[in-house]
């Protein structure tokens, strides 16, 4: 998955100057200012920006990155804007990682400018990673979602579904976001029920997932449905739902993301997971 870098994250808070050669993540909309070549994924480097416009994020391997929070009016010379999705098959996966983790961060910073709870300016915490508010005080730490990604499972058939009204048509597993008051198991039971139509048994805890693209913190759960159950879709959240057998699923598209992760897991019986609820 995007996350098994074989390098070090750190993700300490530091209030330090960014070195000249230290990368830069920059972001406008859903791009990302970078260089693609053959070989190799390319980030410009701090030498490029005013050093006032730059936050330290994190390190990757060793390697500092900063967020720019202005983009600039002309990209450094071979530089150019890139669809953040692209990141999901870049190389080397440090980086990709490095863009697609950069990609939360800068949403929250854009999305917490101003206080809501009195209206005025939020300004960043100089000793931790938070927006404090220029007026109350109030202090607003980054926002993660979670949410269950759930392979729902009779035999050897599993339930894959489509999306309605999204831009992504690709193969899906059930998914949803947790709700207040809910644990990632009784939201499993709810969203199969909303989204199918099922009710399940065996609830079994499978891996995580951060998962910068949508602000998430992915969790990835195997759960049993009746032999003769019938998918009862919501179209409104779905365009099809429907069993597969082991031997369906064939080459995924990568193995960037937990849900083609646990497909994998699925078609090569090796889906067993821990306790159960």
């Amino acid at each position: 998955m995007i996350q098994e870098i074989n390098a070090e994250f750190d993700n300490t808070f530091q209030a330090e100057e960014p070195r000249n050669d230290d990368s830069v993540l920059c972001y406008q909309g859903a791009q990302i200012l970078a260089r693609q070549t053959v070989d190799a994924l390319q980030y410009p480097m701090a030498a490029d920006f005013s050093s006032e416009s730059l936050t330290r994020l994190f390190s990757v391997g060793g390697q500092a990155y900063f967020l720019a929070r202005t983009a600039p009016e002309h990209p450094p010379l071979g530089f150019d804007w890139l669809p953040i999705r692209a990141l999901r098959a870049a190389h080397p996966q440090t980086l990709a990682f490095a863009g697609i983790t950069g990609r939360h961060l800068d949403y929250w910073y854009r999305t917490s400018r101003f206080c809501g709870r009195c209206g005025a300016e939020n300004r960043p915490s100089k000793t931790e990673r938070a927006m404090v508010c220029s007026k109350c005080g109030l202090t607003v730490y980054p926002v993660i979602a979670p949410a269950v990604i759930i392979g729902v499972c009779a035999g050897d058939r599993i339930v894959v579904s489509r999306y309605a009204n999204r831009p992504y048509q690709g193969m899906a597993l059930i998914a949803g976001y947790c709700e207040i008051g809910e644990t990632p198991e009784d939201t499993v039971r709810r969203e199969v029920m909303e989204e199918i139509g099922l009710r399940v048994r065996n609830i079994r805890y499978y891996k995580s997932q951060p998962w910068g693209f949508d602000h998430n913190l992915l969790l990835g759960f195997f759960c049993e449905a009746e032999p003769d159950a019938v998918i009862r879709p919501d179209h409104r959240e779905l365009a099809e739902a429907r069993w597969i057998r082991r031997e369906e699923i064939g080459d995924l598209p990568d193995s960037a993301s937990l849900t083609f992760d646990m497909l994998a897991a699925f078609r090569d019986k090796k889906d067993k997971g821990g306790a159960s609820a």
